[in-house]
């Protein structure tokens, strides 16, 4: 094996496991109306994403951006024509995999699907499966599901919502909030991991700050210190010139101010996690 295929291999083996899982998921084979996975199905994603949980931290970020990339618009579709009453297992595996992404901070995928017209009805969607309930599914967990919802609630419009104060309309975060306390207040709520704890008193920290502050300006004022603190959206990625009319071609995540920045950032990593992100039919999102 010559010294470039051994460098590229990385990349490849990470877009096989991604493609594996999108696979396992059925998104690529769509499951038929009120068709459930079967048992065997969803031990065989279960088995994937408890395996994946094991790899180094690094590569499983990377592993996620390509599917994120590829399979994002894909897999909201799959949980948006999935039925709870009929389909409980695949739509608790389509939120359980939601879950594990990476943060939008880190995840320019994610970020840009939240920040698109497309994730309108999302978070409403998953609150209410959510409030109605799934089932809990390791490597996720009630905290990793909060964890969603903060983000669709700091990164998405928050003119989706009825109330215009949050992209979760109003009845659904107080259900939300109500699920909330009642798990909390459960006895075996303090036999969760720590982080997991973490996360659902974060949610319902949150929401509770969101009902106080004057329209979405707790909101609104959040996004726009996340957003703030990305690099790369409007100075260089590398030198942080701010003439950076550059942007990248395939993720179109990051900007440059010259060629010369771009492969700079290419060799030292973008090659990595830069993927063409796909709208669910093949297609450029």
């Amino acid at each position: 094996m010559s010294t470039q295929q051994r460098k590229a291999a990385p990349r490849a083996e990470i877009e096989r496991m991604a493609d594996l899982l999108a696979r396992n998921a059925r998104l690529n084979d769509p499951l038929p109306p009120g068709t459930d996975f079967s048992p065997e199905g969803s031990k065989a994603v279960q088995d994937q994403l408890n395996a994946l949980a094991i790899l180094p931290h690094e590569h499983l970020h990377y592993l996620y951006l390509a599917f994120s990339a590829k399979y994002l618009a894909a897999l909201v579709h799959a949980l948006r024509a999935a039925n709870r009453e009929t389909q409980r297992r695949a739509v608790s595996t389509y939120i359980q995999i939601l879950s594990l992404l990476p943060d939008p901070k880190g995840n320019p995928y994610l970020r840009r699907y939240l920040r698109s017209p497309r994730a309108a009805g999302l978070p409403n969607l998953v609150a209410d499966h959510f409030v109605k309930g799934i089932d809990w599914l390791r490597p996720s967990g009630p905290g990793d599901l909060c964890t969603l919802h903060i983000h669709f609630l700091f990164y998405c419009d928050t003119q989706m919502g009825d109330d215009k104060r949050a992209s979760i309309d109003k009845a659904l975060r107080d259900a939300l909030a109500g699920k909330l306390a009642d798990l909390s207040a459960q006895p075996d709520f303090s036999a969760l991991p720590e982080l997991q704890r973490v996360e659902v008193q974060r949610l319902m920290g949150i929401l509770n700050v969101l009902e106080q502050m004057p329209a979405d300006y707790y909101l609104k004022s959040t996004q726009d210190h996340l957003l703030g603190s990305i690099s790369g959206q409007e100075e260089c990625d590398v030198c942080m010139d701010d003439d950076a009319e550059m942007l990248c071609s395939q993720c179109k995540a990051v900007r440059y101010c010259s060629k010369e920045c771009q492969m700079k950032a290419w060799k030292e990593g973008h090659k990595r996690n830069c993927w063409k992100m796909l709208d669910g039919t093949g297609k450029d999102f």
